[in-house]
């Protein structure tokens, strides 16, 4: 084609590569990007079929590679199909409409989002939109159960970043993982918020399927307003995973769900968790609300300061046989296991309207250390006849209590077996 004779096709060839335009055609989405190359501007057209049946991972892993700082999916006319991880660059934003579907194929075995250079690390990067569903009984078996010598790499885990500086992740739902649903691994200043879990019982099993979890070398982050239920920790932060180091500096705001296992755990080990804030969670929890924990079992101790738990309006859930968790130890509401020195712990403004398992609501085990505990405006109304138990429960070593405001309709306030070294209240 000579496009010096046919001038009105240069010009047409000249907009189609200065906009981004979406052609519908038969069974798929055609979509006009822009690249360059060599300083030359040309469109290039990607094929993304979205029927629920073709393969789209090469043609949006297209889009990303590109490197322009904005990608956004049309809406498919069923769902997007991949079957391997879509790396996302720095300095991008993938966008897809609210309800737009992006599905695992089964027996892809492999998470469905990450980071592009793991190694080096990426910045600025920010996920919008979506259901994310990694299809989990379409993949092999929850690894941690059942590991598959033939899928060494594979964790279970649908989204995935490791060494992120200034992360978003935002208004969209995670679907059917096998295990963790988002992870982030050495990730700072960073904002996973509007978060919608939709999970299934599992694959085989209704468990390890975390919400938002965090391994070590996490700092100054925002997870807020989460839905739904997971069968696991809604929200983790583990310092001794990963790569292991150090949690600080994360503000944990709206936590709604009803039959979770646990709204927050925190653990501790190697690595100290401090200046933790959990607010405004509301729902039931059939392990616990909270947990400081210690989980691993070595010469460590964990260690946590500057934790605040505050506005908790919830109770214990029934645990039922499907969670797997028959004849297993029952916890405390707010829990601190053994094996702990915490320095400063402020638990405030808690109702529980218990009607399921007769428990405190806060409990120390035994050999856990806190320095100063405060516990306020407190309100445990039992619901369970003839089983009174105490609001605060002491196993372990407190050096000064201080309590306002506390108030129960059945059993004891204080129940305290441990040592406690001064009590101050008012």
């Amino acid at each position: 084609m000579n496009l010096v004779r046919r001038p009105y096709l240069f010009v047409i060839l000249c907009l189609l590569c200065y906009y981004k335009i979406e052609i519908s055609g038969g069974m798929f989405e055609r979509t006009v990007i822009l690249i360059k190359r060599t300083n030359i501007e040309i469109g290039v057209s990607v094929l993304l079929y979205g029927d629920g049946i073709h393969n789209d991972s090469g043609g949006i892993q297209e889009l990303l590679d590109t490197g322009k700082a904005e990608i956004t999916l049309p809406m498919p006319k069923d769902c997007y199909c991949i079957s391997r991880p879509l790396r996302i660059h720095s300095n991008q934003h993938l966008a897809l409409g609210r309800y737009c579907v992006i599905k695992l194929m089964s027996n892809a075995n492999c998470c469905m989002l990450e980071n592009a250079d793991k190694e080096t690390g990426n910045t600025n990067i920010e996920i919008t939109g979506g259901i994310w569903d990694m299809n989990n009984l379409g993949q092999a078996k929850n690894p941690f159960s059942f590991p598959n010598a033939d899928f060494p790499e594979y964790n279970g885990i649908a989204v995935f970043f490791e060494n992120v500086a200034n992360f978003r992740m935002a208004n969209l739902t995670m679907k059917d993982p096998v295990t963790f649903a988002i992870t982030l691994n050495i990730v700072s200043y960073f904002t996973v918020e509007d978060i919608t879990f939709d999970f299934n019982y599992g694959n085989p099993w209704a468990i390890n399927m975390d919400g938002v979890h965090l391994d070590g070398q996490c700092h100054y982050g925002v997870i807020r307003n989460l839905k739904g239920t997971c069968y696991d920790d809604m929200v983790a932060l583990n310092a001794d995973e990963g790569k292991g180091g150090p949690i600080t500096d994360i503000d944990i705001d709206g936590i709604f769900s009803v039959n979770c296992h646990s709204a927050v755990r925190l653990l501790s080990r190697q690595y100290p968790v401090e200046n933790i804030h959990i607010h405004n969670v509301y729902g039931t929890y059939y392990q616990y609300c909270i947990g400081l924990t210690s989980f691993y079992k070595n010469e460590f101790t964990g260690y946590y300061d500057g934790i605040v738990l505050e506005n908790i309006h919830a109770s214990k859930a029934e645990r039922l046989s499907v969670y797997k968790k028959d004849g297993f130890y029952v916890y405390p509401f707010i829990w601190v296991e053994k094996d702990l020195l915490v320095r400063n712990l402020h638990i405030r403004d808690v109702y529980r309207k218990e009607e399921n398992v007769a428990v405190e609501t806060v409990g120390i085990e035994g050999n856990a250390h806190i320095e100063n505990l405060s516990v306020s405006h407190a309100v445990q109304e039992n619901m369970l006849k003839d089983a009174p138990f105490a609001l605060i429960a002491n196993r372990g070593t407190v050096d000064i209590l201080r309590m306002e405001a506390l108030r129960t309709n059945g059993g004891d306030v204080l129940a305290n077996s441990g040592t406690i070294g001064k009590i101050i209240e008012s």
